[in-house]
């Protein structure tokens, strides 16, 4: 059962895409990192290793990892992203979304591409992982 104050994916993931306020952008990153460190959720991810990426899932993560890529461009490579103050960030998302909407068509060929090697990499990831597993059970025994 769902409370009220509680909201669904779709809202959750629409509130992350649009352009946040400076207080808004706070209040979604204590709640993520209250999330973060929940048992549940450190299970879940643990079992989402271990499963098959699915499209949809590598495609969303290669549009965030394309997008980080333009922000990181815009910025400068000697810069961090995660040092730039809140009100940057906002400006620098306004700019991407800008840039991104004038590329159209290369945006969408180079998520295809990276698509492709979220899937490997996950792959990859879930080897080390099932590797780790056998070792941990077999020094058990």
């Amino acid at each position: 059962m769902q409370k009220n104050n509680m909201k669904t994916y779709k809202e959750l993931s629409n509130e992350i895409n649009e352009v946040l306020g400076i207080s808004a952008r706070r209040a979604v990153g204590r709640r993520m990192k209250l999330i973060s460190k929940k048992a549940s959720t450190k299970m879940k991810k643990k079992l989402n290793k271990m499963r098959a990426l699915t499209f949809d899932k590598a495609k969303k993560r290669a549009q965030k990892a394309v997008r980080n890529r333009f922000m990181q461009k815009l910025v400068g490579k000697s810069k961090d992203l995660k040092t730039l103050s809140l009100g940057q960030k906002a400006n620098l998302e306004k700019k991407v979304n800008k840039k991104m909407k004038s590329m159209g068509a290369k945006v969408q060929a180079l998520v295809k591409k990276t698509s492709k090697l979220m899937v490997k990499k996950h792959r990859a990831a879930k080897a080390a992982a099932l590797v780790a597993k056998h070792k941990d059970q077999h020094e058990s025994i």
